[in-house]
């Protein structure tokens, strides 16, 4: 298949996410202006201002790209063709961690053809990391990126996961458990795994949340899918309103057997 993309498209989404991420750190140096949203999430000035930023820097570039967003997403759910090419930007994921003047946040843009995931960019402005992959491998500061599948397990291994996870699963794992408080973060450190010894990060949320990583973390040899063992179907999570409809893994581990044994759904 040809690629999508040349060696111009990926600088151009790595430049931009770089120039976003710094808007948002400026701001978060500066004073934070905390809204709440009609469910009750945080959202900040900067939030408002990295989407339009990213949404216009896309739009001139390219003519012909659909945008799903996190914020300000309440018109009808998009129709997206097999060609189709959509840009689904999470402008601050983390943004709870980012009104609280902590690092851990990331901006975060995932390209989609038709409803398949393609690339991804995630930068994390606060711990100097972007990740990003094209049609042959994944990256974090250009340095290639490949997970290990067959990292040991003990008590300094590491499971990220959202922050529901404690209330929803039963967790038998000898090692630790950690929340940093951002999906895609969580999800592309999972690739890094050759270096941080994580195993997997479980989580829900919505389809910004993922889109920028899941191309990330499966380029680099990650597995993702449902804690059921289902693939996930983007298209259903589109046609859903964006929320993914169960909770989603990403792991590095041959045997999904041996994650699902480590997050035993509690029983209600």
């Amino acid at each position: 298949m040809t690629p999508l993309f040349t060696d111009n498209d990926f600088s151009f989404f790595k430049d931009v996410l770089i120039e976003a991420g710094a808007m948002a750190r400026q701001v978060q140096k500066d004073t934070i202006t905390v809204n709440r949203k009609s469910d009750r999430s945080i959202v900040t000035q900067a939030d408002l201002m990295v989407q339009d930023l990213l949404k216009q820097r896309i739009s001139d570039r390219y003519d012909n790209f659909n945008f799903i967003m996190e914020e300000n997403n309440s018109g009808p759910v998009p129709d997206l063709g097999n060609d189709a090419m959509s840009a689904i930007i999470d402008p601050i994921d983390g943004t709870a961690m980012f009104s609280m003047h902590l690092p851990e946040w990331c901006v975060s843009v995932g390209i989609f053809r038709g409803y398949t995931p393609v690339y991804g960019f995630v930068y994390s402005p606060g711990f100097d990391m972007l990740f990003y992959n094209d049609d042959s491998n994944a990256y974090l500061n250009g340095r290639p990126l490949k997970a290990d599948r067959n990292i040991s397990v003990d008590n300094e291994t590491n499971i990220f996961s959202a922050s529901e996870v404690s209330n929803r699963f039963i967790v038998d794992f000898p090692g630790k458990i950690r929340n940093l408080g951002s999906t895609a973060l969580h999800a592309c450190l999972a690739a890094d795994n050759a270096r941080n010894r994580t195993l997997a990060f479980i989580g829900k949320s919505n389809i910004w949340d993922w889109a920028g990583a899941v191309p990330i973390v499966k380029r680099a040899g990650c597995m993702v899918r449902y804690i059921s063992g289902e693939e996930i179907d983007y298209r259903a999570v589109i046609k859903n309103r964006y929320r993914l409809l169960d909770y989603a893994v990403v792991y590095n581990a041959d045997d999904f057997d041996s994650i699902r044994k480590i997050l035993k759904l509690r029983q209600t």
